[in-house]
């Protein structure tokens, strides 16, 4: 019976033996599939320690926040490799700029913002040859090359600094952000129409105001700017009750001019240009322009300006007092400009006014001159003398 006994025992042991030994290695082989699913290709036949498993997935859950930091800072500098990489791509080939205005391109797809185009235009025309690509050599006209709107709207999604936070934005965002949302901006006080001359950032702007002496001057204080404010605005005012008199008048004549470019027939030609004979008043007249009131080899200025001379091409035997001023023409594609009212006795030794300047901006001024004509209106209004 103690044999007996003695052998059963054994024999329980050695089944629990094995059956740890089967455990331990199902365990074993469970824990080696984990770890070569998420650590190895399921291609490679590995051995691995379950300690080492369990240590490298805890590693794989648990990254130090440098590597975390060196991932993402490799993802921003693809990120902005990738925006610099399109800023390159999308720029005016002249400027080299990413510009907010109109891009064109030439008929082999080069592209010029607005400004250059336009001013690579009036070079060809200032120096009478013919327009051409600065990278492909091909002709380029307002005929042949057309607006690229994809590159436009591309232009608009890539990031820009703001010039007073120095925060990104997006390109479409910057002019509303700059002038109305970011509080870096510049803004004047808001008394600054009796006096204050502060400027400084808009969040500086409240605390400016719970400072500002100018709330509490006396009137006979601020009486010397508010004389310099009123005379501005009397003059503004005095310049549009005179163009509503003018206008008022029974002898007044509105004629739209055309100005064609012409050459001189010297050693080295000028260009200018000038109308067609147009009837106005019952008299002739033509208007001629010159660009930078004929100073010697304009194409080689980046400033440019526009003088117009009005000519009296009739015969007359009296004097006539005229009032006139130009505007933008209907069918140009000028801004709108502020007219300025010249006065000129005409006689019948003075039919010629002196060159006055167009008060217009020199991007304008190269607007005109790339386009094939220039197109104007033009006020005259001869005013007598005893209601002058």
């Amino acid at each position: 019976m103690v044999e007996s006994s003695s052998f059963s025992t054994n024999l329980a042991e050695q089944n629990h033996e094995l059956t740890f030994n089967i455990q331990t290695s199902m365990d074993t082989n469970i824990l080696s599939g984990v770890n070569s699913e998420i650590s190895t290709p399921p291609t490679s036949a590995t051995t691995c320690n379950p300690i080492t498993t369990i240590t490298n997935l805890n590693d794989n859950v648990n990254e130090s926040p440098m590597k975390k930091a060196k991932l993402s800072n490799s993802t921003e500098n693809k990120q902005r490799l990738l925006e610099d990489r399109l800023g390159s791509i999308l720029s005016c080939c002249i400027c080299l700029d990413l510009s907010n205005l109109p891009m064109y391109q030439c008929p082999n797809g080069h592209l010029m913002c607005g400004n250059c185009f336009s001013h690579l235009l009036a070079d060809g025309k200032l120096k009478d040859e013919l327009t051409t690509c600065p990278n492909c050599r091909c002709e380029i006209n307002k005929s042949n090359c057309c607006r690229n709107l994809a590159v436009e709207k591309a232009i608009s999604e890539l990031p820009i600094l703001c010039e007073y936070c120095l925060n990104t934005l997006l390109r479409y965002e910057i002019k509303i952000h700059q002038s109305q949302l970011c509080t870096d901006r510049p803004t004047a006080c808001d008394y600054n129409l009796i006096g204050c001359t502060w400027n400084g950032a808009y969040h500086n702007l409240e605390s400016h105001l719970g400072v500002c002496q100018y709330p509490s001057k006396a009137g006979i204080e601020l009486l010397d700017t508010l004389k310099e404010k009123k005379q501005i605005a009397e003059d503004e005012k005095k310049c549009l009750e005179t163009v509503v008199d003018l206008l008022s008048l029974n002898q007044i004549g509105v004629s739209d001019l055309v100005l064609k470019p012409f050459r001189t027939d010297d050693f080295v030609a000028k260009l200018y240009f000038e109308t067609s004979r147009f009837t106005c008043l019952s008299l002739q007249w033509c208007v001629r322009a010159r660009i930078n009131d004929n100073t010697p080899h304009p194409q080689l200025t980046m400033n440019r300006t526009l003088s117009y001379q009005l000519v009296l091409k009739s015969k007359i035997t009296q004097t006539i007092d005229l009032k006139f001023f130009i505007l933008r023409g209907p069918h140009g594609d000028l801004q709108a400009f502020k007219p300025i009212i010249y006065s000129f006795e005409f006689s019948p030794n003075h039919t010629e006014t002196e060159y006055l300047k167009l008060p217009i901006s020199s991007a304008e001024c190269n607007k005109l001159l790339s386009s094939t004509s220039i197109s104007l209106r033009l006020l005259m209004v001869q005013v007598e003398r005893n209601k002058e």
